[in-house]
């Protein structure tokens, strides 16, 4: 990594931008490889540098408010944090220079990479994908969109190390290298408030596809129709692996008998039985199983610790989450619900909810398929809060034979605590909001512990 590094910033004028977690990490291991090269780190947040002491460095130029995106084009590398939408921002800039620690990350060590990106169940698979990786060997490196910046890796790794990486349509969307195993989960509207269109949302994720090398494996729904369409229309330099959650003919990987199989020309290898005993319930975790199976076959993990490391994964907070059973109700905790299909895939996982709690920030999302969606589900109680919700509401009106009990409350918490109160005894109460949190919370795991503190007090 570190003569990686010093190569692609040798001679050139170098500006970190974006100073939140993985800006901060870009610094440190710059400065750990190149301790005499000059640096500019740019910001929004105009207080950063009293936030941070490390920037009052005399090699260190810091371009801080609302214009500190102005200056894009003076240098000649500029490592991006995820979080800066430069479609949105209206500035002027040549995409060759730009970069971002994921892509300096993966053009060291992408053979050894499998990346995990899609709308849904990035965290789940990579998580999931790990913890098998862990039943056999404990060299393996987990990093990414879930939480841990890449660059804070690269003191751990050794020669045997199998990474695993959460990546967003943001991390990928100036990638020049793919990971050697990359996995598509789905594709559906989401982030329309940080791109141009769909289309391009769906072009950024498309890269850990595109950006792969002849031989590398592409894992991907075989199912999703958005995901057909670019295939259809792009080349992709890899083998092409679709997943299904049943039968399939050629190659991919899904059921065959009474086993999930990876099949690679005509050639199966079992890798669990369809009885795995996942804790991980639903259609759409099926599909992250078998993601992650075949990856872990695919890095050469064997059968017997896939089996293993299925069997004994624990469901990540906020997916799904049961809560308790409080005054005789059930309430279940799925946060990280921010897209319609996400909010359908847990009613019919859970097929008997009496009540769903529906809203939060309104990024622009169509949400008229959920409106008939829950016209069609026999959910008795629709709860809806902040500008999302009330669109929803809107929708809803719309659809002549719709008879859930439909409530608008603006409030969050007064929203919870009227959920709580129509639902029947024995009944089931179900968050999943079909939206982002930022209307009001930080994320979506704040919404998420907010919930199950108020239903814990019934």
């Amino acid at each position: 990594m570190k003569s990686l590094i010093m190569s692609v910033t040798n001679g050139k004028s170098v500006l970190i931008l974006g100073y939140g977690r993985e800006g901060q990490s870009t610094l440190r291991l710059l400065n750990q490889c190149c301790p005499q090269l000059p640096l500019t780190v740019a910001d929004a947040d105009p207080l950063i540098v009293h936030k941070h002491p490390e920037l009052n460095n005399e090699k260190l130029t810091v371009i801080t408010g609302p214009g500190y995106l102005d200056r894009l084009n003076h240098f000649d590398l500029v490592i991006k944090s995820p979080g800066i939408s430069l479609y949105k921002s209206g500035v002027s800039f040549n995409p060759d220079r730009i970069s971002s620690q994921t892509d300096l990350f993966l053009r060291a060590y992408a053979p050894r990479m499998a990346g995990i990106t899609g709308t849904k169940g990035k965290s789940t698979t990579s998580s999931l994908l790990h913890h098998i990786i862990r039943t056999y060997t404990s060299d393996t490196l987990l990093a990414g969109n879930i939480g841990v910046p890449l660059f804070d890796l690269a003191d751990k790794i050794t020669p045997a190390t199998r990474i695993i990486s959460e990546l967003s349509s943001h991390q990928l969307e100036y990638i020049t290298r793919a990971p050697a195993i990359s996995i598509l989960l789905n594709l559906f509207q989401e982030h329309l408030d940080h791109y141009a269109s769909f289309r391009h949302y769906q072009l950024a994720k498309f890269q850990i596809a595109l950006k792969q090398q002849f031989n590398d494996a592409f894992l991907y729904d075989g199912s999703d129709v958005n995901i057909q369409k670019l295939m259809e229309e792009l080349r992709i330099p890899g083998r092409k692996f679709p997943v299904y959650t049943g039968d399939f003919p050629g190659d991919g990987a899904g059921i065959s008998g009474n086993h999930i199989v990876l099949r690679n020309n005509g050639a199966e290898r079992i890798l669990l039985s369809s009885e795995h005993g996942c804790k991980l319930a639903g259609t759409h975790n099926l599909r992250n199983i078998i993601s992650a199976a075949s990856a872990a076959s695919m890095m050469n993990i064997p059968s017997a610790a896939i089996a293993e490391g299925v069997a004994t994964f624990t469901p990540l907070e906020h997916r799904i989450e049961y809560v308790g059973n409080f005054s005789g109700k059930v309430f279940y905790n799925d946060s990280i619900s921010t897209i319609p299909e996400a909010a359908m895939a847990a009613v019919a996982t859970l097929k008997n909810v009496d009540t769903l709690i529906l809203g939060g920030h309104d990024r622009g999302i169509d949400y008229t398929g959920l409106a008939d969606f829950i016209c069609k589900s026999g959910i008795k109680n629709i709860i809806l809060t902040g500008p999302a919700g009330e669109r929803i509401s809107g929708l809803l009106r719309q659809f002549k034979k719709c008879n859930p009990s439909t409530f608008f409350i603006s409030e969050f918490d007064l929203a919870v605590e009227k959920a709580a109160s129509v639902t029947p005894a024995g009944g089931v109460c179900l968050l999943s909001p079909a939206a982002s949190s930022y209307d009001r919370f930080k994320n979506f795991e704040e919404r998420g512990r907010l919930f199950k503190e108020l239903v814990s007090r019934k």
